[in-house]
């Protein structure tokens, strides 16, 4: 067998789940961290958070609630990011970065915030994946670029060459999103 063959099926076992991951969320796309530093302060993120990203891709919001002293905890369906996301992870404590769809996980039932940066045609699916969880009412969930359809963020922020970043409560989302509630 000829090396480029080899290659392309190494290189299929790695695009063809990146691609796949990208039509069920959002292909990756940096999050630019000013909107999100700005938000981490204006809720206090600290030692008693937990912080789940949901599509950690290179795990840079991990790593920014990590350092506010956070345990932090993130999903990632593209192995080529996922790779890169566990390579920056190394010898980082109170962090983890899982390979798979997280609408297949239940989230940490002592999670306190939600990070999720998809494309606005899954938010519905994901804001009915959110309360479906096990989090309290005061579970806070932060989208970045994009808002979920008929729900007013409780705060936006925006910062200078960054998306906006939208603020929740699972509380507000039950609401729009659970008709049992």
């Amino acid at each position: 067998m000829d090396w480029w063959i080899i290659a392309a099926l190494i290189g299929a076992v790695f695009l063809l789940p990146t691609a796949y991951a990208g039509l069920i969320g959002a292909p990756w796309a940096p999050t630019r961290l000013p909107s999100v530093r700005r938000a981490f302060d204006d809720i206090g993120i600290g030692r008693d958070d937990l912080v789940v990203d949901l599509g950690a891709g290179d795990g840079s919001i991990l790593r920014e609630a990590v350092s506010r002293g956070a345990r932090a905890f993130g999903y990632e369906l593209s192995p080529v990011m996922w790779l890169i996301g566990c390579t920056r992870m190394l010898r980082k404590k109170r962090i983890s970065i899982h390979y798979g769809n997280f609408f297949n996980k239940k989230l940490p039932s002592d999670t306190t915030v939600v990070f999720l940066f998809l494309m606005p045609k899954h938010m519905e699916r994901v804001g009915k994946y959110i309360v479906s969880q096990n989090l309290t009412k005061n579970t806070l969930v932060l989208s970045y670029a994009f808002p979920f359809k008929n729900v007013s963020s409780t705060r936006t922020y925006r910062e200078p060459k960054c998306a906006p970043l939208y603020l929740y409560e699972v509380g507000e989302l039950r609401s729009s999103f659970d008709p049992a509630a």
